[in-house]
């Protein structure tokens, strides 16, 4: 809602000569809005709730605050998984909007609009690692630990495997649980240049041998994207995301696992749970109900399991 300094801003404006169509595209407020709010003086106040009557009451206040002081990174996501575990009846929504009370917006608008960039079903998966050794030296697990993410683009299907190391063997064998885990083979795998795969020469990227026999025998095609071309496997990138700010600090309040083993488990659990069997933002259906579909156009997995003479 208009503040009163931005009404008075628009009062400014309009002092100016504008038009509500002009002062509507320097405020981000529809026209009509701003010359109804001009007629009555203004933006109505904001409504005031009683403790009492609030979703989110005292108690929950105090319960949250805890949280945040605990945890200040925890996203009103997990902040509301954790609340309802603990009986919280109230809506997510009113979680959201506690949150930016105390923070502010988590993101402001983007300079400009990005166009995704769609695959049809089983025509492309993408994979990348990502380094949480951080993590798992302040929570106690381990010096290191890297996490293996891959996801068919389509229906946006992932998997989460943790791990100590990023070299070529390993990351055959990432993709091997995905291939047996969705019970086919894409037609493409994209990365970017790692160089357990290849190696780069100017703008081309040259993979090894053994990574051609391996996409070769599981009948795909390994990509890399070009470089500084962050954006083109931006599917596998934003689950990162996630897996950082909700799932591993989620984990932090809830309880660190005591190994790598226990910690893969609860990653299949959570993903089950909170990505595959929910509608996702951007294709409005939850993952679990398109990999049904997209399961049909995936190539067979090939006769002999595993990586032989890959890993």
């Amino acid at each position: 809602m208009m503040t009163q300094e931005e009404f008075m801003d628009v009062l400014a404006m309009k002092r100016a000569g504008m038009t509500y169509v002009e002062i509507g595209a320097q405020t981000g407020y529809h026209p009509a809005t701003i010359s109804k709010w001009c007629r009555e003086g203004g933006p109505p106040a904001a409504r005031t709730i009683d403790d009492e009557e609030r979703v989110i009451d005292p108690r929950w206040s105090d319960r949250l605050t805890e949280l945040l002081v605990g945890n200040p990174s925890l996203l009103a996501t997990s902040l509301f998984e954790i609340i309802r575990a603990e009986r919280f009846d109230g809506s997510y929504p009113s979680v959201v909007r506690w949150v930016r009370e105390q923070r502010g917006p988590r993101f402001r608008r983007a300079d400009s609009a990005s166009v995704p960039i769609e695959t049809a079903p089983g025509e492309e998966a993408q994979f990348d690692f990502s380094d949480y050794s951080a993590w798992s030296q302040r929570v106690g697990l381990g010096p290191v630990l890297w996490c293996f993410g891959m996801i068919l683009c389509w229906s946006r299907w992932r998997l989460w495997w943790f791990t100590t190391s990023v070299d070529r063997e390993h990351t055959f064998e990432g993709m091997v649980r995905f291939f047996d885990a969705v019970g086919g083979v894409p037609q493409v795998c994209r990365t970017d240049r790692m160089g357990a795969l290849g190696q780069s020469q100017g703008r081309r990227f040259r993979l090894h041998p053994p990574t051609l026999e391996f996409a070769r025998h599981h009948g795909t095609e390994i990509k890399a994207c070009q470089a500084g071309d962050a954006k083109r496997k931006g599917k596998i990138e934003r689950p990162f995301r996630d897996l950082s700010e909700s799932f591993l600090e989620e984990l932090v309040v809830t309880g660190v696992p005591d190994d790598i083993d226990a910690l893969n488990g609860r990653a299949r659990v959570w993903v089950d749970e909170r990505v595959h069997d929910r509608l996702h933002r951007t294709t409005g259906v939850a993952p679990a109900d398109r990999f049904v579909v997209e399961h049909g156009f995936l190539r067979r997995l090939p006769a002999r399991r595993g990586c032989p003479g890959f890993c």
